[in-house]
């Protein structure tokens, strides 16, 4: 069913004057806020997306959040509204087994095959090297999900010795974890990470507390679409949470809080190389592109020439998501997207936020 826009551009203007959290007086976050506050609504019309959700850091705090648009048809989106993070589920994860470490609970060296070997792999040897910290950098040598490969999970290349995106490798881990801790994956992180860092509104799993609250996805036309849910938890897509909540996470992964100096510095530390984006940037005429690439304990990192970025995208059927943080400026933003062309308007959201910045050129060569 396609939206109606007289009905988005309404539900945009009143969610958004209902939801400003009033900052600490800063002019210059101001001046961003009523920028989106003026563009968002045309934004979502001309990209058919149902709603933008920001949250915006500035000076190691949550400077304002911006709720736009609708989470269902003919439902405002507002500050509690949950959107499917999809992929940006792998940073939270990577941070639970962080605070199992930091707890010593468990060690980023230790081989997965103690507790979990998966059957498709078991005959070969190369599963011996798996450890966490060669999954949290996305090392494995697992495709993204073991269905481009047929369903059977297969290595590519012998772990640890290049970088390859992979969801199939936190699943790994996840199942691991889980003997490790003999709990599932929702009640681990609700001890471990989300009630110590104050996220009462995030979980890994459907909860009766979703009724009523949930974006749902919305295809390129702007149709409506169903939202999926997991019901044992999945270490690598569909967390469910609210943009402050996220919000909230960054920051104090951010500020490492409850890590200990050297795990801080490894979680932050590229742990295999890769320049694809570089090389990409320098191809379509950027002059400020990263220097240096990779992928960290959880996070990509992009080392550019005004300073480092730690980022993450998700992107499922008609939900998009975006997250960035530059640590020497403590600065960043969240942003959730229902619609499938979510990225067209977090690029025109982050160019007004970032304006001016080496990340801005970065975004707009991306439209190339």
């Amino acid at each position: 069913m396609r939206i109606a826009l007289s009905l988005l551009l309404l539900a945009s203007l009143s969610s958004c004057a209902a939801n400003r959290v009033p900052p600490v007086a800063d002019r210059r976050a101001d001046s961003l806020a009523t920028a989106l506050d003026a563009q968002v609504p045309g934004w979502l019309a001309s990209y058919k997306v149902p709603s933008l959700a920001v949250a915006y850091i500035r000076d190691g705090r949550v400077a304002w959040t911006r709720v736009h648009g609708l989470q269902s048809e003919g439902v405002a989106a507002t500050e509690g509204t949950l959107y499917n993070v999809a992929s940006l589920t792998k940073p939270v994860f990577a941070e639970m087994v962080l605070r199992l470490v930091a707890a010593n609970r468990m060690s980023l060296d230790e081989p997965l095959a103690t507790l979990w070997v998966d059957p498709d792999v078991a005959d070969d040897p190369r599963h011996r090297a798996l450890t966490p910290r060669i999954v949290l950098s996305n090392r494995t040598g697992f495709p993204n999900w073991r269905t481009d490969r047929g369903g059977a999970l297969r290595f590519d290349f012998f772990p640890g010795t290049r970088y390859q995106y992979s969801g199939e490798g936190f699943e790994y881990l996840r199942r691991f974890v889980e003997r490790k801790m003999e709990a599932p994956v929702e009640r681990i992180a609700r001890e471990y990470l989300f009630e110590p860092f104050g996220m009462r509104r995030t979980s890994f799993v459907e909860q009766g507390w979703f009724a009523g609250r949930v974006a749902y996805p919305a295809d390129r036309e702007g149709r409506w679409g169903t939202p999926r849910f997991s019901s044992s938890g999945n270490a690598a897509d569909r967390v469910y949470t609210t943009v402050g909540d996220y919000a909230t996470f960054v920051i104090r992964a951010m500020r490492h809080d409850g890590l200990r100096g050297s795990l801080a510095r490894q979680r932050d530390s590229i742990q295999g190389a890769d320049s694809s984006e570089a090389v990409k940037c320098r191809a379509k005429g950027g002059t400020r592109c990263p220097t240096r690439e990779g992928y960290t304990l959880g996070w990509s990192r992009l080392d550019f020439p005004d300073g480092p970025m730690l980022w993450h995208t998700g992107s499922d059927d008609g939900e998009k998501a975006l997250v960035v943080y530059f640590p020497q400026r403590r600065e960043g933003a969240v942003m959730f997207m229902n619609g499938e062309n979510g990225f067209a308007v977090a690029i025109e959201a982050g160019l007004v936020l970032f304006r001016k910045t080496d990340f801005a050129e970065f975004l707009e060569l991306s439209r190339r």
